[in-house]
């Protein structure tokens, strides 16, 4: 049995060493997404090794079996990034590298031969801190549910329909955590087998993930074969009596570019017509006749053409930074059907082969 372990063992470390390499040489995908990956598997890389060690010696090396046990300081702040990075949160607090302070000062303490899961008042903390991220991230994850429905649903194999999953496995791992923690806190040790197989279930299953991150199967990719489902409901008709001035219709065409090209609300899958005309402070009348009676188009029309748009300067890029399902997703379509839809109708083109046309004309 410990020959099959220490095989175990290995085939994981391997694993985790193989993915962390290809995280940090690898140039496709963006470079959050890849840091964020690349600590996370360098971090899972540790119980697998101390196992190894602890089978291959008959005893621990103290430093690594501490740092094994820090893993879950780093579970919370990796899962607020991750889900982040998924719903395209803007940069800000969430992104910082003072997140993993905890994490590194309980490393740096490992280092020194001090155990912090002896302290009663550090393993608390622990809680509250892995409490604290959780109850952040599923408050903010019900705010944003419309959002991630799309992304489940509408934008699978996308880079971020990924991070779902990898967000899924640090909530298990967390709570897993926190129950042996409070186990052994209670006097009740958990098998040794149990533990270790945890231990190498949870690195296995990050590393794929990161792989499928980094590297999306390209046969989920396909292009839709079915008639696309539409991209919204019909809308009102037009308004039949005309408010507004030529002078006003100026002002609030140039407000709606300037908002649009500031704050892209067209990429909210939950816009709406009186979302959008609360965002300018006019009523939704109002934006309904500056839209269909003086710039011509209805209301998820001119929806589509920003999407659409966007989804051209992202592809026109020609970086491998973006598939073509994170496209559809970022540019703010419900689903990759509609966005081949309108894609095709307005290029006679499918997004995959206007990229190849672009990257040959250049």
């Amino acid at each position: 049995m410990t020959e099959t372990q220490k095989a175990l063992c290995l085939c994981a470390v391997s694993l985790g060493s193989w993915t962390l390499l290809s995280l940090l040489l690898s140039r496709t995908g963006e470079r959050a997404l890849r840091r964020t990956l690349a600590v996370l598997v360098a971090l899972l890389l540790l119980p697998p090794l101390n196992a190894y060690v602890l089978l291959l010696r008959g005893e621990a090396w103290a430093p690594l079996a501490v740092w094994s046990h820090c893993l879950t300081w780093a579970y919370g702040p990796l899962l607020l990034r991750s889900l982040g990075l998924a719903l395209l949160w803007p940069t800000g607090a969430w992104d910082r590298a003072w997140h993993l302070l905890p994490a590194a000062l309980a490393l740096a303490a490992g280092a020194a031969g001090l155990d912090w899961a002896k302290s009663p008042l550090l393993a608390a903390l622990l809680a509250l801190q892995t409490l604290g991220y959780g109850a952040f991230v599923a408050r903010s994850s019900w705010r944003q549910r419309v959002r991630l429905r799309q992304l489940a649903r509408g934008h699978r194999n996308s880079r971020a329909h990924w991070l779902l999953f990898l967000a899924g496995g640090l909530v298990a791992a967390s709570v897993w955590d926190l129950a042996v923690f409070a186990a052994i806190k209670l006097g009740h040790l958990p098998p040794a087998g149990l533990l270790l197989g945890s231990a190498l279930g949870m690195a296995v299953y990050v590393d794929a993930i990161a792989l499928l991150a980094l590297h999306p199967p390209a046969w989920l990719d396909a292009e839709p074969a079915t008639e696309p489902t539409p991209e919204h409901t019909p809308e009102p008709a037009p308004p039949r009596v005309v408010e507004l001035s030529p002078d006003a219709v100026r002002d609030l065409a140039a407000r709606l570019e300037q908002l649009m090209q500031r704050h892209g609300p067209h990429r909210d899958p939950d816009i709406s017509l009186p979302r959008l005309a609360a965002l300018m402070d006019i009523t939704p009348h109002q934006l309904s006749e500056l839209l269909n009676l003086h710039l011509g188009s209805s209301f998820y029309d001119y929806l589509n053409d920003r999407r659409h748009a966007d989804a051209l300067q992202m592809l026109a890029q020609g970086s491998a930074e973006l598939t073509v399902a994170d496209i559809a997703y970022r540019a703010g379509f419900n689903n990759r059907n509609s966005f081949y839809k309108v894609f095709k109708q307005k290029t006679g083109l499918t997004p995959a082969d206007y990229r190849r046309q672009y990257q040959r004309r250049a």
